[in-house]
């Protein structure tokens, strides 16, 4: 919502882009379109009126600005294929209310192997609940669904945090990722024997063989 001093902004951001139109706006009709307006950022809302006085012919009316403001809601296809990555529960995505919401309806059909079925019903709900949200105004809310997979996790919460979908106060706590454990034992090393840590995989237990054998460590790698 809109501050006092930003509806003031806007009253002036109207009229002059109504004179920059060639005509002039009445203070009444100015205030009617700031309440309608008010529930959108300013920053968006001065993007539209640019788009207003580059593209209309004509008077400027409430229905140029609202056709021109950029509420951030992803077309619906579009919105589609950010929720069908949230099948694989490794995967973070960043969707909005409306995606999330409408994709918990047709993840049932998702399940069920019927992937068809399930857009289906994600289109229908995700156009239902926009259609929705637009009428109270106001800019889409994007918010983060964490994967299992933390590094990936990293990048797809830092492209969000740049694109402005989120901020970085949101998710600075999964932006620093834990240190990597070593796939050795460090004190070991220092005692001259080559040992796996816990974490390690098998492969590297195997290399840690090898590398234990040139060595010529009596120790097993494996441990």
């Amino acid at each position: 919502m809109l501050t006092d001093a930003e509806q003031d902004q806007l009253v002036d951001m109207l009229a002059s882009t109504a004179e920059v139109m060639g005509e002039k706006i009445s203070p009444n009709a100015a205030t009617y379109m700031v309440l309608d307006l008010a529930t959108y950022p300013l920053r968006v809302l001065a993007e539209a009126l640019t788009a207003c006085r580059r593209e209309v012919k004509g008077r400027l009316s409430l229905a140029a600005i609202m056709e021109r403001i950029d509420d951030g809601h992803p077309a619906p296809n579009e919105a589609w294929a950010v929720a069908i990555r949230a099948a694989d529960e490794a995967v973070t995505v960043v969707w909005t209310e409306q995606t999330r919401d409408a994709w918990t309806a047709a993840l049932p059909l998702v399940e069920e192997g019927d992937k068809i079925a399930a857009r289906q019903a994600f289109l229908e709900v995700y156009a239902r609940l926009v259609k929705s949200a637009r009428a109270v105004g106001g800019c889409a809310v994007y918010q983060p669904s964490l994967g299992h997979d933390a590094s990936a996790r990293a990048a797809a919460l830092q492209l969000a945090v740049d694109a402005g979908r989120l901020a970085h106060e949101q998710v600075a706590d999964h932006l620093a990722l834990p240190p990597a454990t070593p796939a050795f034992n460090p004190l070991a090393l220092l005692a001259g024997r080559v040992e796996a840590s816990p974490e390690a995989t098998e492969r590297t237990r195997k290399h840690l063989a090898e590398i234990a054998e040139l060595f010529g460590s009596d120790q097993d790698a494996a441990a």
